[in-house]
């Protein structure tokens, strides 16, 4: 099939693992350096670009938000490798991507209504892999406004410090997976890459998107940022409640504490003189009648 490719036909070949016999298969049919082959069956931890003679190798790190199912697991970042040559384009990676089910959905049925070459095609595939980063920057987002009514309503949920912190480990993490693409992405667009001839020329607004993400998660600090001072500004209010509360209970018992502290001196005054004249008569009239009660 590769033999026979025509000017106007593209071949995709997406390969789900890193098995060295069929990255040998694939080699022989496209022409691809054997250099790129060993490269290709270990994954890379780093997004990088690297031009050969006739082909480019670009290799990107698409993000997992719902690793294993648990939605408050950090992301997975996932390696993913894209060659592109003249009318072909070949994807390894580990396990099936959801960017790449999306991309192979959009192109199915033939048309002619955006016909791409390789070099379009690596960008498309650039732009689905992005597009997973904005739904996990989304969901953050939605986690942040779940906070933050958590935060304003009724007393403070201790829970939220916890929740704050663990999404700012992974908004970090995500801006250290994220990163790295801005100097792959920038290589694309220097002119000294010039791939016309083989690839075609990948799709200039591909830095401009990755610098939006890049803001988008730079946002998500802020806003966490502002959840956090709304948490601590609850919590100031509920302390401020208590010193009220303990206020008004002390002005209401401080008549009582300061008669019982002076009442408990160990020395006379005047008017405990005059509370002892008067309780002992008083004493005296009720032993009387007692007496007198007992005698009838």
């Amino acid at each position: 099939m590769a033999g026979r490719l025509e000017d106007r036909q593209l071949l995709w070949v997406d390969l789900d693992g890193r098995s060295p016999e069929d990255l040998a298969r694939v080699a022989a049919a496209t022409g691809m350096e054997a250099g790129l082959v060993e490269r290709l069956t270990a994954p890379s931890k780093r997004a990088d670009l690297t031009q050969y003679v006739d082909s480019v190798h670009l290799v990107l790190l698409d993000i997992d938000g719902d690793s294993g199912g648990d939605p408050r697991a950090d992301p997975v970042a996932r390696p993913i490798d894209i060659v592109g040559g003249r009318n072909w384009v070949v994807t390894v990676h580990d396990g099936p991507l959801e960017a790449l089910v999306r991309l192979d959905a959009e192109r199915e049925g033939e048309t002619k209504l955006g016909a791409l070459d390789a070099g379009t095609f690596v960008a498309a595939v650039v732009d689905e892999v992005l597009a997973d980063y904005f739904e996990v920057v989304e969901d953050i987002e939605r986690e942040i406004d779940r906070l933050d009514e958590r935060a304003l309503r009724g007393r403070p949920d201790r829970g939220v410090l916890s929740e704050i912190v663990r999404l700012r480990r992974r908004i970090g993490l995500i801006r250290r997976i994220l990163a790295p693409h801005r100097v792959a992405f920038a290589a694309l667009a220097r002119p000294d890459l010039d791939v016309d001839h083989d690839a075609g020329r990948p799709w200039p607004g591909l830095t401009d998107r990755l610098d939006r993400l890049l803001d988008a998660v730079q946002n998500l600090r802020e806003l966490l940022l502002g959840t956090f001072d709304i948490q601590m500004a609850r919590e100031a209010q509920d302390a401020n409640d208590v010193m009220k509360a303990l206020t008004l209970v002390s002005a209401v018992f401080l008549p009582a504490v300061v008669l019982a502290g002076v009442m408990g001196m160990n020395f006379q005054l005047p008017f405990s003189l005059i509370i002892t004249s008067v309780h002992r008569p008083f004493e005296y009239l009720c032993s009387f009648l007692a007496f007198s009660v007992e005698l009838r």
